[in-house]
């Protein structure tokens, strides 16, 4: 069975149901908890990211027009089962020549921390993803003090592979194959 390209998933619109959470597109009405998340410190810091300083309607329309037009980032909203909007999961950096790409995770609700809702989010979105494109490689990036991220990741099949500097931030860099996560090779 031929497998789809980056520009077939993303127009996947079919929910994607784990143990305890459910991916599915974003909606423009996602807006207000990414604008909340985006614009509080502790999440920014545990990304390596600066809070947004933009307007609530500034960044609905961004929002809006990355929902509408995603370029090669692949995201999906993650939901717990009681239709609870608690973070999402990203597919970016698609490299052909090397078969890999990286993947982004965050559960911006914080009374869902530390409960699984994050690597069960990560395992299903990993399933989905090897399912429906060639690639042989998921990485991602997380900070070498973010001890609770690597647990999640650990948890999820991710394994570190390496260190990396960037911008004064350290971070861990970590991968996972597909045959890790499909039990074959692509």
């Amino acid at each position: 069975m031929r497998k789809s390209s980056i520009f077939e998933l993303l127009n996947l619109q079919s929910p994607v149901t784990g143990n305890k959470v459910i991916l599915r597109p974003r909606r423009l009405e996602d807006a207000i908890e990414e604008y909340r998340w985006r614009t509080d410190e502790e999440l920014c810091r545990l990304d390596a990211a600066v809070p947004l300083e933009v307007t609530f309607t500034e960044f609905r329309n961004r929002y809006a027009a990355e929902i509408e037009y995603p370029g090669l980032t692949y995201t999906l909203a993650i939901d717990t089962f009681a239709n609870k909007h608690i973070g999402n999961c990203s597919l970016f950096n698609l490299d052909f020549a090397n078969n890999n790409a990286e993947v982004g995770l965050m559960i911006g609700e914080k009374i869902y921390w530390d409960q699984g809702y994050g690597s069960d989010a990560l395992q299903t979105f990993l399933g989905h993803i090897f399912k429906h494109i060639d690639i042989g490689t998921i990485l991602l990036r997380t900070l070498d003090w973010n001890k609770r991220a690597q647990r999640c990741f650990l948890k999820a099949g991710f394994k570190p592979c390496g260190k990396m500097v960037k911008e004064d931030y350290n971070f861990v860099i970590m991968k996972i194959d597909c045959w890790q996560v499909t039990g074959k090779d692509q």
